[in-house]
């Protein structure tokens, strides 16, 4: 990627980061079939009530109408709810964050090292760019166990995974960390072998610490529809990771990117 387009898609999603920020007042409209919506801001538990039971749909999102689209074809329409994992990511994180995110600036191809003829595939690290798009210009940081530290700015969707998925210490130490008034975001990705495709960023979700000591893990799954649990819970956690197995071709990993509600 040559300075010059890193640089202009640098201030493209900055100039987009200013204008939410600087606007008083965040009003985002109630998503097509649905009521009562929250207001921009709403505590976190009114948010995921809000959206937990929509189904799952391949691709599914919400447009800054409040329609139920596609993210690859943002001319579809449909009547009734239907999310998919970076769907409900986007969808919640507007309220989160008082922010009306438009698709196509949460589709930004960071680096570009994702589009049609990428060397790993297209769109491989999709959920590293979402995670990463949706947090543009917030103070946030890496989460990672035992002391470890890292900058995003050191890494792309392959060498930036945060720790190993199944590694339930290193989860326990990084929940220990978590805090009332920050949103976790997370990535988690894998290793695969079809047509170009090495790695693949394939699951995005929320995690959102509560006053009462629970910590929401909120996101889309095929069979759940939105769906959230407690990971204080170890149970709760081995379910995570069960969902999850490992193969032969290397570990499963999470990358939780820490930003400040607003």
């Amino acid at each position: 990627m040559s300075l010059l387009r890193k640089i202009i898609l640098t201030l493209l999603v900055g100039l987009s980061v200013t204008f939410f920020m600087g606007c008083a007042v965040i009003s985002i409209p109630t998503p097509t079939g649905m009521h009562d919506s929250p207001k921009a801001g709403a505590p976190a538990d009114e948010v995921l009530s809000f959206f937990e039971g929509v189904p799952y749909r391949a691709d599914g999102a919400i447009n800054r109408s409040g329609e139920f689209t596609l993210f690859a074809d943002q001319q579809a329409r449909f009547k009734s709810p239907g999310l998919n994992c970076s769907g409900f990511t986007v969808a919640g994180s507007r309220y989160f964050f008082e922010r009306d995110y438009a698709l196509d600036d949460v589709n930004i191809d960071r680096l570009a090292d994702s589009g049609p003829d990428a060397v790993r595939g297209e769109d491989w690290d999709f959920g590293f760019d979402v995670i990463l798009n949706l947090t543009e210009g917030m103070k946030r940081k890496v989460m990672l166990p035992f002391g470890q530290k890292t900058k995003i700015v050191d890494g792309d969707g392959a060498s930036l995974r945060g720790f190993g998925l199944h590694d339930i210490k290193a989860w326990n130490d990084v929940i220990s960390q978590m805090t009332v008034g920050n949103v976790y975001l997370f990535s988690m990705s894998k290793h695969v072998k079809f047509k170009k495709y090495t790695i693949l960023h394939h699951h995005v979700g929320l995690i959102i610490p509560e006053k009462d000591g629970r910590i929401w893990l909120c996101h889309a799954t095929t069979k759940g529809g939105v769906n959230k649990v407690d990971i204080t819970s170890s149970k709760n956690l081995k379910r995570i990771v069960d969902a999850n197995p490992e193969n032969s071709l290397g570990k499963r990993m999470i990358l939780i990117v820490e930003a400040p509600l607003k």
